[in-house]
C-alpha cells in the first residue's frame, strides 16, 4: 500500500550541522528528506522547534525526530484512495500517521471502528489500565472531531500497548498507530498524545496555512 524510504535522522544532522540558526538547519534537514524521498506533494513545513514536511493535499505533518529513523511517503497512483503517511521508530516505539481520502463514502466513526480491529486482532485484548497523556486529557476545543483507543495485547508471546486513534477534517481522514512494549507503555502513550494534537492541529488546520 505505501511506496517506502527509510531515513536515520541522526545522520542528516550531521548534514545539517554546518546551517546557521536552529530553523536553517531542520529546514536543511527537511530538503535533504525530500530530496532523498523523491515523495511528490511533500513541502518544507519546518520551525525553529523542529525538522518538518507537510503534504499539501491533506495537511498531514511529520515531524522528523532526532533520534529514531523516518518512513514516509504517499499512496502508489494505483490505489483506490489518495494518501500519505509517515512513521517514526524509536527503539521499540513505532509511531504511523496516515492520512487518506477515501473514494466512498464513510464515517469518523466507521474508519475509526475498522483501524482498532484490523489492529488489535489478538483475542485476548483489552483496554490499556494506563492514564491517557496529559495532551489527551488537555481542552480539545478547535481540534477536529477525533476518537482514541488505548489496549494491551500480546504479540509474538510480548505484552504489548496499542494505540489507535482518528479523526476528520474536509473530507480528509487521519490515523494514529502506535505499539510498544508494554513496559515502555507510559513512555509511548506521552510521545503519542502529543504527537496526535500536534498533528490533529495541523490537519485541522491545513485549509488556512
Amino acid at each position: 500500500m505505501f511506496q517506502r524510504t527509510l531515513i536515520s535522522l541522526m545522520a542528516l544532522v550531521a548534514l545539517a550541522a554546518c546551517e546557521q540558526g536552529a530553523k536553517a538547519r531542520n529546514q536543511a534537514i527537511a530538503a535533504e528528506v525530500l530530496t532523498r524521498t523523491g515523495a511528490p506533494d511533500f513541502v518544507d513545513a519546518s520551525t525553529a522547534e523542529r525538522a518538518a514536511v507537510r503534504h499539501t493535499p491533506s495537511g498531514l505533518i511529520c515531524v522528523m525526530p532526532f533520534d529514531g529513523t523516518l518512513d514516509m511517503g504517499v499512496f502508489p497512483a494505483s490505489s483506490a484512495n489518495a494518501g500519505a503517511h509517515c512513521t517514526i521508530a524509536r527503539g521499540q516505539i513505532a509511531s504511523t500517521l496516515v492520512a487518506v481520502r477515501f473514494s466512498g463514502r464513510t464515517t469518523l466513526d466507521q474508519i475509526f471502528n475498522e483501524a482498532v480491529a484490523s489492529t488489535v486482532r489478538a483475542p485476548t485484548a483489552t483496554r490499556w489500565s494506563g492514564r491517557a497523556s496529559a495532551a489527551d486529557q488537555a481542552d480539545a476545543t478547535g481540534l477536529p472531531n477525533h476518537r482514541v483507543g488505548r489496549f494491551e495485547i500480546m504479540v509474538n508471546e510480548t505484552p504489548s500497548y496499542v494505540r489507535v486513534a482518528a479523526g476528520e477534517s474536509r473530507g480528509w481522514y487521519l490515523q494514529q498507530v502506535v505499539s510498544a512494549p508494554l513496559t515502555e507503555a507510559e513512555q509511548a502513550e506521552t510521545l503519542a498524545g502529543a504527537e496526535w494534537r500536534a498533528a490533529l492541529q495541523a490537519f485541522g488546520d491545513a485549509s488556512n496555512p
